[in-house]
């Protein structure tokens, strides 16, 4: 009588942790026919690139699980769903094991910011990915949204600084028609929509001859270009001996090209 005791006590045992396991690999409490999802998000540090990888820069605003919203639609459409939209993702884990899905294909989209809001620290993060449900399991969807829109530096060498030694501005617009002027003291990165055509045109200020006579100004051809996702931008305006001026655009996912934007008639003594 003792050994049964016992053995019905360690059947019960392990029912209990049969019923409390709840990964992937073990069967759930669902009403039938229908499964539960969990989502890991963390967000790319990185713009990507073919060429090389950068940091997204420091002070750029990185969202947390707390500022990612979420939206699930099906994709199936032997599934009945109307699609779904939480705050964020931790609103939904909070409550995902009563969350119940019909078994079927679904895509998930987390987001964080607006592509089309420009300016600085105005990071738009996204990703979508597919998943599956199976009928009384769990799911995890590991989600790592990236860059969505475009980062644009403007630098100036200090040959270039040294030569138009009374200052430059550069006007970066957007594709959107937004504007930023740039100069010595103040190039912030700046966050603009991709796939948009970004134009850069702008001018420089030489050396004064004389008391006299006021400072040559310059004006450079514009640069134009697309901005893909998920990258930056960083045009070097630089003054070089052959008497031109150079624009020396660094790209993430492109090799570096160099683009000359006026002669200028160098003096080369100056540079």
């Amino acid at each position: 009588m003792k050994m049964k005791k016992l053995l019905l006590i360690a059947l019960a045992a392990m029912t209990t942790v049969a019923c409390s396991k709840d990964s992937s690999e073990e069967l759930i409490d669902c009403p039938e026919g229908m499964g539960i999802v969990s989502f890991d998000v963390t967000p790319t540090l990185v713009v990507e690139g073919t060429r090389a990888q950068q940091q997204i820069p420091d002070g750029v605003t990185i969202p947390t699980i707390e500022e990612l919203k979420l939206g699930i639609v099906t994709t199936d459409e032997n599934v009945d769903y109307d699609g779904g939209e939480w705050i964020s993702v931790e609103s939904f884990n909070k409550v995902y094991k009563k969350t119940y899905f019909k078994s079927g294909m679904y895509e998930a989209t987390v987001s964080y910011g607006d592509p089309a809001q420009e300016g600085e620290n105005c990071p738009y993060f996204v990703d979508t990915k597919s998943f599956s449900v199976i009928a009384r399991s769990k799911v995890d969807v590991a989600m790592e949204p990236k860059l969505g829109n475009s980062i644009v530096k403007v630098e100036f060498s200090d040959t270039f600084k040294n030569y138009f030694e009374n200052g430059a501005a550069m006007t970066i617009t957007s594709g959107n028609g937004n504007t930023w002027v740039v100069n010595y003291e103040t190039s912030p990165y700046l966050f603009v929509e991709s796939r948009k055509d970004l134009t850069i045109s702008g001018y420089a200020i030489k050396q004064k001859p004389s008391a006299s006579i006021d400072a040559p100004k310059v004006s450079f051809d514009d640069v134009r270009k697309t901005m893909a996702a998920c990258t930056m931008y960083t045009y070097t305006y630089d003054v070089t001996t052959a008497g031109s001026v150079t624009v020396t655009v660094e790209i993430t996912n492109e090799p570096i090209e160099e683009v000359v934007v006026g002669d200028a008639e160098l003096n080369d003594d100056a540079i």
